[in-house]
């Protein structure tokens, strides 16, 4: 009876075993595998929907449109210990146009943009001379573009700033240099005067003047007169390409005379001018011509080559 008794013990608890393992598949089942698996899906964008349930076990997906969307992955475990993966998150926006831009240029607000050559006195540290010219001061237009218009370019004919004068070219010895200056004549040497000769006598020739050329020396500086030469004439030296000149000396006494030779080069090698005799003083008279002719004032045309 014992026996028996225990045979049916062990068969009623096998029966209920079976029964409890048929009894169908519960989705929060739980087994020995050592693996948990949760996945969740959201995705936002500003209007929510009602989350739909997949059937999948762990499984939830929520989705709204309009706002930007964000899309988070919830850390997965693995049944190994001590591993997990975590997935990032991520948002998205909706379409859009976005257009960034500098600060607009234009031509006369004083800044160097690009595309302009200058603007007002920003020139970019450009000058005359680097556009090509001589000197001068370079200007901007209100196109943004170069002004030249007071830059100088010897040689072309006109004088500009910075010009002491332009005659068409940049050769030397010509009264204009190469940097278009005025220069030194060479009027020095000895110039023979055209026709007959300058002459005067007064006083019982106490005064005598008896000139056939004149010699010119620094420059013009310094003219003396021969074959007679009552005193040395001097003055600035002679000028280009004018090249005039103005040259005096004088004699002090009771009757002091004074020469003075003034004119221009019609060429490098020719002047004409006029060459005067002045007397000032009591003793000019010759003593009221007991000593011959008074000594008056004279003045005689010439013209003299080298």
């Amino acid at each position: 009876m014992n026996e028996l008794a225990r045979g049916l013990g062990r068969a009623g608890w096998m029966a209920v075993l079976v029964l409890i393992g048929c009894s169908g598949d519960d989705p929060g089942a739980t087994t020995d595998s050592g693996t948990s698996t949760g996945t969740s899906t959201s995705t936002s964008t500003g209007e929510t929907t009602d989350a739909p349930t997949t059937g999948e076990p762990g499984t939830t997906t929520t989705t709204t449109t309009g706002e930007p969307v964000t899309t988070t992955t919830n850390p997965t475990t693995t049944g190994e210990p001590g591993t997990t993966t975590t997935t990032s998150t991520t948002t998205t926006g909706v379409d859009s146009t976005s257009t960034t831009t500098g600060r607009p240029t234009a031509c006369g607000d004083g800044i160097l943009d690009p595309g302009e050559l200058c603007d007002g006195d920003q020139i970019g540290g450009e000058s005359c001379e680097s556009q090509g010219f001589d000197g001068g001061e370079l200007g901007c237009l209100d196109s943004c573009e170069f002004d030249t218009q007071n830059c100088s370019a010897c040689g072309d004919g006109k004088v500009d700033a910075g010009e002491g004068c332009d005659d068409g070219n940049v050769d030397a010895g010509d009264g204009c240099d190469a940097e278009c200056q005025v220069e030194a004549c060479d009027p020095d040497g000895l110039y023979t005067v055209e026709g007959a000769p300058i002459a005067y006598t007064c006083c019982n020739g106490l005064v005598s003047v008896n000139i056939t050329a004149f010699t010119f020396s620094g420059d013009g500086a310094t003219i003396v007169s021969s074959p007679s030469n009552p005193i040395g004439m001097t003055g600035d030296a002679t000028m280009c390409p004018d090249g005039d000149f103005a040259n005096e000396g004088s004699i002090a006494g009771g009757c002091t005379e004074t020469y003075a030779l003034e004119g221009d080069f019609v060429d490098k090698d020719t002047w004409s001018g006029t060459y005067r005799l002045t007397f000032t003083g009591n003793q000019c008279s010759c003593f009221n011509g007991m000593l011959g002719a008074p000594c008056v004032n004279q003045m005689f045309p010439v013209t003299a080559k080298r």
